[in-house]
C-alpha cells in the first residue's frame, strides 16, 4: 500500500491536470457555455476535497481490519478513477 502523502499528491496532481484542462478548453473554445466548464472545476475541487479528508479521516479499531481497508481503498481508487468522467458533459 502507497503511503498516504503520495496518494494525496497524485490526487492533487490529477486535479490540477483535470483544472488545466478545463482551462485550456474554455480558452480555445469560447463559444461554448462557460457556466458548463465553471460548474465542472467545482465539481473537480469539491471531488478533490472530499476524497482528501476520505483519506484523512481516522478508521475506528473496529474497522481496521484487512478486507475493510481494501474495500476502502479500492472504493477510492475507484473515485479517483471517475474524476476525468465530469470532464465528459461539456466536452461534447
Amino acid at each position: 500500500m502507497a503511503s498516504k502523502r503520495a496518494l494525496k499528491k497524485n490526487i492533487n496532481l490529477l486535479t490540477g491536470e483535470l483544472l488545466n484542462e478545463c482551462f485550456a478548453f474554455s480558452y480555445f473554445h469560447p463559444h461554448t457555455q462557460p457556466k458548463q466548464v465553471t460548474e465542472t472545476m467545482w465539481a473537480l475541487a469539491h471531488t478533490r476535497n472530499e476524497l482528501i479528508s476520505r483519506i484523512n479521516r481516522k478508521m475506528s479499531k473496529e474497522d481496521r481490519d484487512k478486507q475493510s481497508i481494501r474495500s476502502f481503498y479500492k472504493a477510492l481508487k475507484g473515485d479517483v478513477a471517475n474524476m476525468p468522467v465530469l470532464m465528459d458533459h461539456f466536452a461534447g
